[in-house]
Order: structure tokens, then sequence, then C-alpha cells
């Protein structure tokens, strides 16, 4: 009787681990980071883990026209979650969070407009056809009325790859997500450009895939502990919440 009753406790300790699920997430480059740190606390609160897979928006929009396997996916924009939407490929669209853009200068001092106008070297822009942030710094550009000739410019794939450019000395300045900045605690050597000078970078969010896991990590994204996360990693929320 007593090894049943061990038997039948081990079960019942076993039965979370068991109901857990993995949520599979395409993630724009610019919030992989931040969705890395929502996935330890996602899974401390349910159990259930999340798998990250990240590249530009553009990327992640073909690989899931392709087939790719995602139950979700978390863009840099509002435009590819409706596309995909229209196609018949998810639904249940959110905006998640709302990017804002930054231009770093390595080891400072921190540059404005003024800088960049004077700036003749090599700056660093992701592909303005597949990222968000790297549309919003051609259209920052266009803003100011600033010719890309004046530049070298090194185009990055993506905003991790524009960071990486930077970063490794490759370019003296280059425009990227400013959450990437918060992160780093860069803040102090890049100048946050003003949220007018672009089209707001509204991320949205789309079911790939029903399920209760991938359902939960939506919620999750919306509470209060999801939103505290995203406005701590240096990135706005969208009217109303």
């Amino acid at each position: 009787m007593k090894r049943q009753m061990g038997w039948g406790l081990a079960l019942l300790l076993a039965m979370p681990a068991a109901q857990a699920d993995e949520v599979k997430v395409a993630v724009a480059a610019n919030f992989k980071a931040t969705l890395g740190k929502i996935a330890d606390a996602f899974k401390a609160d349910t159990g259930n883990t999340v798998t990250i897979s990240s590249a530009a928006t553009g990327v992640l929009y073909t690989q899931i026209t392709h087939g790719a396997p995602f139950d979700l996916f978390l863009s840099a924009d509002a435009a590819t979650p409706a596309k995909l939407e229209k196609e018949g490929k998810g639904s249940g669209r959110f905006t998640y969070a709302v990017g804002k853009l930054g231009l770093w200068h390595k080891g400072g001092p921190a540059p404005d407009d003024a800088a960049l106008r004077a700036w003749h070297g090599n700056l660093a822009i992701a592909n303005a056809k597949t990222a968000p942030y790297g549309a919003a710094a051609m259209a920052t550009l266009d803003h100011l009325k600033i010719d890309t000739k004046q530049f070298r410019v090194l185009t990055g794939s993506n905003i991790s790859q524009t960071w990486q450019y930077v970063e490794s000395g490759n370019a003296e300045y280059g425009f990227v997500a400013w959450s990437n900045l918060v992160d780093a605690g860069k803040t102090g050597e890049a100048w946050a450009v003003p949220a007018d000078y672009y089209p707001a970078i509204e991320q949205q969010g789309i079911v790939l895939k029903p399920g209760k896991a991938t359902d939960a990590l939506v919620a999750w994204l919306k509470s209060d502990k999801g939103r505290a996360l995203i406005t701590a990693a240096g990135y706005g929320l969208p009217a109303g919440n």
C-alpha cells in the first residue's frame, strides 16, 4: 500500500512537467534578447518552454510562407502580420511593443543630427526592404534631408548585424534598435532619434498555430509582468496599454 501511495505521489508531482509544452516563436532580431528574458519568466510561471528563431522580419516572413513550423510570429512591424493574416496563414494579430530607433557611436560622445550631417565615414543601416528598423533609419535620413551618398553605407541583413558592424568598429555610426542599447548599457553613446522623424515602429504578433501554450504566451506578453519587461527593455507600449 505504501509503495502504491509513493507511486501515486510521484505521478502527481510529475504531472505539471508532463503537461508543459513548447512554443516555437519566430521573432524579429531586435526583440530576441527581450524575448529571451520573457521566455525565462514565462517558463518559471507556467512550465512551458519557448524555442526562439530570430532573423529580419522579411526573412522570417519568407520562412513562414514556405512552411516553417512556427507557432507564433513576433514581427518588427504591423504590415507583415497583416499580410500573413490576409493570406490565411495566421490570426489574432496584436501589438506587443512600439520600437524606438537610436544612432550609436561606439565609445561616444553621443551623436545628434548635427554630428550625423557632418559625418562622411561608415554608417551601418539594416536592410530597409526586410528590416523595419532599416526603413525607419532611411526615413530619418530623408526627414533630415541627408543623402546617403555622403556615407559608406554598410547594410546589415537585420538589426543585429547592424549592431555588429558598430560593435566591431567596421562602422563608426549605426542606426540600431534603442532596446539593444538599453540591453548593452550603451544609451550614453547614442542619440534617441525623435519619434516624429520616422513612421511608428508598431511591432505586432500573430498566432500561426493556436494551442494552449501559444495562447498562454500571448496572454503573458499582454500581462503586467510582460509589459514591465518590455518597457524595461526600452520599448514603448501600444496606446491603451
